[in-house]
């Protein structure tokens, strides 16, 4: 099936901002001609299809006219991580969902998370869907501008809420993920499972660590954790990718192991860094899977489609995830005096290649 194409893949081709491909796309004034050229143009090379152009008229919210607007906020992470292929894949979820109910996109990223966009600014949306950093604090209404306009609209976290964040959160069952790791391992006859985790602190790469742990518990493997050291501070815009050299440590790490308890599979909490592992492995001269079994997390076809062999990984159904998150902002417009936060998790999927051996 080919990747779908989405605003992120516009503004790759066209050389600017996910925001000004939004902007286009929504006939906004404020656009100079040779950027409003170049987008119109990588839209037509893509064959870009966009969502139909259909405005809800009459109706307020907190005194401000219904327009059919939902926007989109990426801040606090660097731009790479809007071009990941899990957050692309979710952001279509999001697109194909809004085109349904026949609603606009208007889509921001702010990686420092230091101005406020327009369409914030002018309330000239119904409601915000926001994906923001998965390591460090929230800054409070009091200290960021940003914070203090998103907490105006209703709101659904896509993939992921900060640690302090409050509000409806749509995402992938990482625990669920975590058991499906360990159940399939355990059937191959591994009993030692190693979790690599770059980022500690990360919230998502965190309940799937827990999700295996406690898997792994109840079947009586033995996991470790191999991790790296957390920053001592966070500060804006976060690194989307882990650096090879965590990889590489965390590989070093492992394989200094005594071979008695060295895990005889890893698992990593994303395709990303399973090609970083593939990487520093072959550098030792290790061999996936005959040496050490790897197993991952995302399905990104097109990150791991050049592996050899091919990664079992999990697939988070990152594009449905985008549009239930849909779903559930419209839940919230509709019941914005309802003081429960709700949390949606879809179940992921173990898609079984050819990365893990059969431990006799």
């Amino acid at each position: 099936m080919p990747k779908p194409i989405t605003v992120v893949d516009v503004a790759r081709s066209a050389g600017v901002a996910v925001g000004t491909v939004s902007r286009v796309l929504n006939h906004h004034p404020n656009v100079n001609e040779v950027a409003r050229a170049s987008v119109l143009k990588a839209a037509q090379h893509l064959g870009y299809k966009r969502i139909r152009h259909h405005r809800k008229t009459g109706g307020t919210l907190n005194g401000a006219q219904a327009k059919g607007n939902i926007g989109v906020v990426f801040f606090g992470m660097e731009d790479a991580l809007v071009h990941l292929p899990v957050v692309s894949a979710a952001l279509h979820g999001v697109e194909n969902a809004l085109s349904v109910r026949g609603e606009n996109l208007m889509l921001a990223n702010i990686p420092r998370g230091d101005h406020v966009p327009s369409f914030l600014r002018d309330r000239g949306v119904l409601g915000l869907i926001l994906k923001g950093p998965n390591q460090g604090l929230l800054p409070t209404a009091m200290e960021s501008q940003l914070i203090r306009a998103i907490e105006g609209f209703p709101y659904v976290w896509l993939m992921g809420r900060p640690r302090n964040a409050t509000g409806d959160h749509c995402n992938v069952d990482a625990d669920a993920a975590g058991h499906l790791v360990v159940n399939y391992l355990h059937e191959q006859g591994h009993r030692r499972i190693g979790f690599l985790n770059p980022k500690p602190g990360h919230t998502q790469f965190e309940k799937l660590e827990r999700g295996l742990v406690f898997a792994a518990k109840r079947l009586d493997v033995e996991a470790q954790v191999i991790e790296s050291e957390q920053p001592e501070q966070m500060k804006w815009p976060l690194p989307a990718i882990t650096s090879e050299e965590i990889v590489r440590g965390l590989a070093e790490r492992w394989h200094r192991l005594p071979a008695a308890w060295r895990p005889t599979a890893l698992f990593t909490p994303s395709d990303r860094t399973a090609v970083q592992l593939y990487g520093a492995l072959a550098a030792r001269g290790l061999r996936v899977p005959q040496d050490v079994s790897v197993i991952s997390c995302n399905n990104e076809t097109s990150l791991v489609s050049g592996l050899n062999p091919q990664l079992t990984t999990v697939d988070v159904q990152a594009e449905f995830v985008g549009r239930r998150a849909v779903e559930q902002l419209f839940w919230r417009m509709a019941h914005p005096d309802e003081p429960s936060t709700l949390l949606e998790l879809v179940e992921p999927k173990l898609v079984v290649r050819d990365s893990v051996a059969r431990v006799k």
